[in-house]
């Protein structure tokens, strides 16, 4: 069980590359051009850049060119695919906050730190890979609490304004 659990870790590494990959991009040219919905409220708001984006989308592939030379599997498409996935999943997450009307920062228990894993997980199924149950679960698990320790630690060290 706990190969199988590691395994399941290891398949969705690039989505949590490519998650972590965004956040080194503050000021990129927003997704959504900065325009509003019809709601009022904008589409994504100015976190979601192109730049956040490719950089996200890089550093997915470049997991996915780690796990290729270590286990000797291709997962280098995998890689580009699931981080594809990923980032649409965070992009859907910031639409569902800004139509809640929480800005940005904002917390929103569950979604800030799932969103990217759902997305992820769309995208390695549509490329055929089957996770079980209890991998998806032990991995939603790690990244609910990867979220909030490394948000903390942010906060801590001054990076962030709010510890979540």
């Amino acid at each position: 069980m706990l190969i199988e659990l590691l395994v399941g870790l290891a398949m969705y590494l690039p989505a949590f590359a490519a998650n972590g990959g965004a956040t080194f991009i503050r000021n990129g040219t927003p997704i959504d051009f900065r325009r509003n919905f019809k709601d009022g409220r904008r589409i994504l708001g100015d976190g979601k850049s192109f730049e956040g984006l490719l950089l996200s989308l890089t550093f997915g592939v470049d997991v996915g060119i780690i796990i290729s030379r270590f286990l000797g599997i291709d997962w280098i498409l995998v890689g580009l695919v699931e981080s594809l996935f990923a980032m649409l999943g965070d992009m859907a997450g910031a639409f569902i906050k800004r139509r809640l009307n929480i800005p940005r920062g904002g917390r929103a228990w569950g979604l800030d730190q799932l969103d990217f894993i759902l997305g992820s997980t769309l995208g390695i199924l549509i490329m055929g890979i089957r996770p079980s149950l209890y991998q998806f679960l032990f991995v939603a698990l790690i990244a609910f609490l990867m979220h909030m320790f490394t948000n903390y630690g942010a906060y801590r060290l001054k990076i962030k304004t709010v510890p979540w």
